[in-house]
This record gives structure tokens, C-alpha cells and sequence, in this order.
């Protein structure tokens, strides 16, 4: 099935990304003959379909930064893999796809440094701005801590609709898998 037939309502959810559709084939690739490929892909697309179904519409679709490679709906594609290939795959290779698709962007930044004042100074401002964020879709919730030039930065997420998800859907044993990486 393409993409673009997958029914669900576009206005309030946005497809996976295009890394995760990558990342899932793969993984099917890895476990079934050529032959069941498409049929196990359509069925996790499907089960991804059904999920958004009945699923929360203020999430901010494309506007919302969360709404990216990685972010929320790649983790519910990551849930429907799972679901559907539960009896193949394991907890280890759905947190190596998270892995996949995450942290690339971190690895471009191996020149920053986050022990020196001026890269620590500018991750707390991102982090700050990404809490802004946070707040206005109240999607994640998130807290920084006040910035301290000898101290640490420190975050933390205390809600997310991805792990409310896996909650909901009885999924939250392998929600760890998707927010460690």
C-alpha cells in the first residue's frame, strides 16, 4: 500500500518519517522471505492507521517540532512494527531503529564541546526554547533547571504522548526502548 492511501485524518496526524519507513522495511527485510515482505509492511502500516484512529488530534501535526524524525508518530510506526512483528523481532532491535533515526543528528555535532561555557551556554538555550515549545502544544511536558556556569544542565520529561500511548495500547514494556537511546 502507498503512503499516501494510508487512511487516517491528515489535519491532526502526519505520516512517519521517511527514515523510520526505512528503518521498519529493514527490519522486515531481516526477518521475512521477499515473498511476505509487502504483505507485512501493508499490515503494519494498517495497525498504524488503527492506532491514529482513535488517537489524540491536538499534537499539532506538521507544526509541531516534536512531530519529526523520531518524534511521536515514528514511535507509534515503531509500536505498529512491533505489534505486528512481535513473534520476530526484540526489545534490542526496536531501540537500535529509535537509535537509527535519533541519533545521527547528535553525531554531526561531534566538534561541540559541552564542557566549555560558550556550547553549555547555548544547549541550555535550546533546551529552554524546546520547553517553550513543550508548552505551547502540552504534548511533552519538560523542565530545565536555572542555568548555573559551574553546575551541569539538567532536564527531565516528566509526560509524553509517545509513552501515554504505549500506555494506553498496553505497550509501555517496550517504551523504554524508544525514549533511552
Amino acid at each position: 500500500m502507498k503512503d499516501n492511501e494510508l487512511l487516517f485524518d491528515r489535519k491532526s496526524h502526519v505520516l512517519y518519517s521517511k527514515p523510520c519507513k526505512k528503518e521498519i522495511l529493514a527490519k522486515i527485510a531481516l526477518h521475512y522471505p521477499e515473498a511476505e515482505r509487502e504483505t507485512v509492511w501493508e499490515k503494519v502500516q494498517r495497525q498504524y492507521a488503527v492506532y491514529l484512529s482513535d488517537w489524540r488530534t491536538d499534537l499539532g501535526g506538521k507544526k509541531n517540532f516534536h512531530n519529526g524524525v523520531g518524534g511521536t508518530y515514528d514511535c507509534i510506526a515503531i509500536m505498529s512494527y512491533y505489534v505486528v512483528c512481535k513473534a520476530v523481532t526484540s526489545f534490542r532491535e526496536i531501540e537500535e531503529m529509535e537509535e537509527n533515526l535519533i541519533l545521527p543528528t547528535f553525531r554531526k555535532l561531534k566538534f561541540v564541546d559541552c564542557n566549555k561555557p560558550f556550547w553549555r551556554k547555548l544547549m541550555y538555550k535550546a533546551f529552554v526554547r524546546a520547553k517553550i515549545g513543550c508548552d505551547k502544544w502540552h504534548d511533552y511536558e519538560m523542565s530545565v533547571a536555572p542555568y548555573e556556569t559551574a553546575k551541569p544542565i539538567y532536564y527531565e520529561f516528566t509526560a509524553c504522548p509517545a509513552a501515554e500511548f504505549a500506555i494506553k495500547h498496553g505497550l509501555a514494556n517496550i517504551m523504554p526502548a524508544l525514549c533511552n537511546v
